[in-house]
């Protein structure tokens, strides 16, 4: 009997491994790969990127992402930790009202809320240190939005899984 729950125990384990793997490279390449691609040609249309001057600016697709991949990747992440939760594929039982919607709209927005908060005041900190119609350059902006889009898929995902690991116990 002892040997049962020690392979389920393994399995529940093999399981929350797989899922961690699978879950963090969907989110890490399409978003690194797509918010460099976007920017980049978007940014190739003009000679120059300011930060929040001119039509396609930095400020333009930083803020916006800086919303809305930390409340994606949050909100994607806790769904699916529910639905592995209900179906007994990993060890954490909680109450149904911690893991319900509520609690997963609440931690997705405060993870966009603070990185958006962090990101604006980031770019504040640059506007006013470097000199008026300062031009960033194509490629490395683009490449800049890329990197930002990959830290936050790692970030926000492990923050997900950390924050459920927290509220569970």
């Amino acid at each position: 009997m002892s040997d049962y729950v020690e392979y389920d125990e393994q399995t529940k384990v093999s399981n929350w491994r797989k899922f961690v793997r699978k879950n963090l490279l969907l989110h890490l390449i399409p978003n690194t790969v797509l918010n460099t691609v976007v920017p980049y040609f978007a940014f190739k249309a003009q000679n120059s990127v300011h930060l929040f001057s001119g039509e396609q600016n930095l400020a333009r697709f930083l803020l916006p992402m800086s919303l809305l991949l930390p409340f994606m990747i949050t909100l994607d992440i806790l769904k699916k930790i529910k639905e592995l939760q209900h179906s007994g594929a990993i060890n954490y039982k909680i109450d149904e009202k911690i893991t319900g919607y509520p609690f997963i709209l609440k931690k997705a927005g405060l993870n966009g809320l603070y990185s958006i908060l962090a990101v604006f005041a980031l770019m504040l900190a640059l506007h006013f240190s470097f000199p008026k119609n300062h031009d960033f350059g194509i490629t490395p902006s683009a490449i800049c939005a890329g990197l930002l889009a990959g830290l936050y898929s790692i970030t926000f995902f492990y923050l997900a899984i950390r924050r459920f690991k927290d509220d569970a116990v």
